[in-house]
């Protein structure tokens, strides 16, 4: 099950996503309506193998590799705020 998919089953439609990086670097994927995007792995550029879940959490959460423009990668969280 992809990230949107699983994001959908765990009742999310419309989010945010607060991104944290392994350096503590903050940035914010806003306005996400679930429903209208078609692979949110590539559109946070994270790759899609190394996604790990924690949405059964107080604040829910997803760990990643995420691609950066260098090519390099980082780990980073997605917190999901929730509209």
């Amino acid at each position: 099950m992809n990230l949107k998919e699983k994001l959908l089953s765990h009742g999310y439609d419309h989010i945010d996503i607060l991104m944290i990086d392994e350096n503590q670097n903050q940035s914010t994927v806003a306005d996400i309506s679930l429903h209208k995007v078609t692979d949110l792995e590539f559109k946070l550029y994270l790759k899609p193998e190394t996604v790990k879940y924690h949405l059964k959490e107080e604040h829910p959460f997803f760990e990643a590799e995420q691609n950066n423009v260098d090519g390099d990668e980082k780990k980073v969280k997605g917190f999901i705020l929730e509209w």
